[in-house]
């Protein structure tokens, strides 16, 4: 039986606590989460992530920021990416809301 793919697919929300991303899992990959912020290099931020996940981290203010899911195998090799997904400066909070966090 061919092993199943996760689809490419990526959404992102902006929630009181921070950034909402949900996106598939399969039981034979793991995900993990990268982002950057104002066009450095790409950061990873969530090893075998589950879906959905909440980004709470303090961003840099006026910065764009986006999001990327890749797939990997048992083997640890890429299956799949998402397309990026972006977050404009003006939509971001610079701090997750405490008024969320419970």
């Amino acid at each position: 039986m061919p092993a199943s793919t996760p689809r490419a697919v990526l959404q992102l929300q902006l929630v009181p606590a921070g950034r909402r991303l949900d996106f598939d899992l399969a039981p034979d990959h793991h995900a993990h989460v990268y982002r950057r912020s104002a066009y450095q290099p790409w950061e990873c931020i969530a090893y075998n992530a589950h879906s959905p996940f909440v980004d709470r981290a303090a961003l840099p203010v006026g910065a764009p920021t986006e999001y990327v899911v890749i797939y990997y195998d048992p083997a640890g090799q890429v299956t799949v990416a998402t397309p990026i997904a972006q977050v404009g400066a003006a939509l971001l909070p610079a701090a997750p809301c405490v008024l969320a966090l419970r």
